[in-house]
C-alpha cells in the first residue's frame, strides 16, 4: 500500500474530486412482454436442467458432511465447475452475438439480468429440494423407521440445516459468483469490447456484484468480512446520515469543496422531511399507547367494589374512549404506511443514488 500524505502545504491545493453516481440499466428500446410489465426472456431447457442439477449438487456437497451423514440422496450426473463455466460462457456468448446481430446492447443486458434472476432463484429452490428429499428419504424407509431414534436424529439435523440456510446459500452463491466473474472477465468481456467497445463496462461491473448471490442480497456475516456496517435504526449514532454529515465536515476542514448537485439537495431535503414526519408519527403513536394503557388500568379498577364509590367514571365511557384511541392509533399507523410507501422509498433512493462519492 503506497504511503501518501493527507496534509497539504500552503502552496498545495486539494486534488480530490467528488461526483455523484446513478447507474441505471437501459431497457427503453426493448418491447414489454405479454403481461405489459416485464420483459420476456427464453432460456433453453437443457441449460435450465443442467444448471439445476449443478446447483443441487453444490448445495448437497456443502451440507451433506455436516448435516446429512448417512442419507443417500438422489444421484444426478451433475456438471463439475469447469463444465458449468463452459456452459455459462456458451450461453452468455450466444446472447452477446444475438445482441450484435440486432445492434442493441440492451438485449444482452436483459439476458444477463434474467440469467442472474434464474440462478439466484434456483439457489433457494434447490436448497428447499434438498430438505424435501431428506424428509422423503425418511418416509421411504417405512413407518417403523420413522419412529426410530436414528430418524429423530436425522430430523434434528434437517432442522439444523434449515437454520443454517443463509450460510449454506452464501457459500454456494459465492462459488457461483466466482464462476460468473471468471467467465465475464476472461471470455465475455473481451468479445464484448471487440463488438461494442468499452462504453458499457460500468453496467456489466454492476452485474458482477457478489451481493447478488446472497439470499435476499443481505448477509451480515458476509458484510462483516467485506464492508463497514452502519446502524439500522434512526437513533443509532453510526447511521448513514450521521456518518455522511461527519465525512462532509472532515472534507470541509481539509479544504475539499464538495459541489452538490441541485438534484442531490432536493433529494436530501425530501428525505429529511420524510424522516421528520415519521418521527412525529412515532411520537403520536407512543402518546396514544400511553393513553390507552391508562384507560385500561382505570377500566380494570372500575370493576372493584370500593372503586364503585370512589370512581364515578362509567365503564361504558371508558370503553368508548379506549375504542376511540385504538381507532386513532390505527389511523396514524395507516397514514404512516401510506406516506412511507408514497415518499420514503423514493426519497431515500434518490438520496442514496445522488450522494457524492470519492
Amino acid at each position: 500500500m503506497p504511503s501518501e500524505s493527507l496534509l497539504f502545504t500552503a502552496t498545495e491545493t486539494p486534488r480530490i474530486e467528488l461526483g455523484s453516481y446513478n447507474l441505471t440499466l437501459p431497457m427503453s428500446s426493448l418491447a414489454i412482454g405479454v403481461d405489459n410489465i416485464h420483459h420476456d426472456v427464453f432460456l433453453s431447457p437443457r441449460f435450465l436442467h443442467l444448471s439445476r442439477d449443478y446447483l443441487f449438487d453444490l448445495i448437497r456437497q456443502n451440507a451433506s458432511k455436516t448435516y446429512l451423514p448417512g442419507i443417500e440422496l438422489r444421484t444426478a450426473k451433475a456438471l463439475d465447475g469447469t463444465a458449468f463455466r463452459k456452459l455459462l460462457a456458451d450461453v452468455m456468448h450466444s446472447a452477446l452475438t444475438n445482441a450484435k446481430y440486432h445492434k442493441n446492447i440492451e438485449m444482452d443486458l436483459l439476458f444477463r439480468v434474467a440469467l442472474l434472476k434464474f440462478l439466484t432463484t434456483e439457489l433457494n429452490s434447490q436448497f428447499s429440494n434438498l430438505i424435501q428429499e431428506g424428509k422423503e428419504w425418511i418416509r421411504q424407509r417405512g413407518e417403523h423407521f420413522e419412529r426410530s431414534q436414528q430418524a429423530h436424529v436425522i430430523k434434528a439435523r434437517l432442522s439444523e440445516l434449515q437454520s443454517a440456510r443463509r450460510g449454506v446459500i452464501r457459500a454456494v452463491g459465492q462459488q457461483v459468483a466466482q464462476s460468473w466473474i471468471d467467465v465475464e472477465e476472461n471470455i465475455i468481456a473481451k468479445a464484448r469490447k471487440a463488438l461494442f467497445g468499452e462504453e458499457f463496462g460500468p453496467l456489466y461491473d454492476l452485474l458482477k456484484n457478489r451481493l447478488i448471490f446472497l439470499e435476499g442480497g443481505k448477509d451480515d456475516a458476509y458484510f462483516l468480512e467485506h464492508y463497514v456496517l452502519l446502524g439500522n435504526y434512526a437513533r443509532d449514532p453510526d447511521r448513514f446520515e450521521a456518518m455522511d454529515a461527519l465525512f462532509q465536515e472532515v472534507l470541509n476542514h481539509a479544504g475539499v469543496v464538495v459541489p452538490l448537485d441541485p438534484a442531490f439537495q432536493e433529494a436530501e431535503k425530501a428525505h429529511s422531511d420524510v424522516m421528520t414526519e415519521a418521527q412525529v408519527m412515532r411520537d403520536e403513536i407512543a402518546r396514544l399507547e400511553e393513553q390507552k394503557e391508562a384507560l385500561r388500568k382505570r377500566l380494570d379498577r372500575s370493576d372493584s367494589f370500593l372503586n364503585r364509590f370512589r370512581a364515578p367514571a362509567d365503564p361504558a365511557d371508558l370503553k368508548a374512549s379506549l375504542n376511540d384511541i385504538a381507532a386513532a392509533e390505527a389511523s396514524a399507523v395507516q397514514a404512516g404506511r401510506i406516506r412511507a410507501g408514497a415518499g420514503s422509498r423514493e426519497a431515500e433512493a434518490r438520496f442514496l443514488s445522488q450522494r457524492p462519492q470519492g
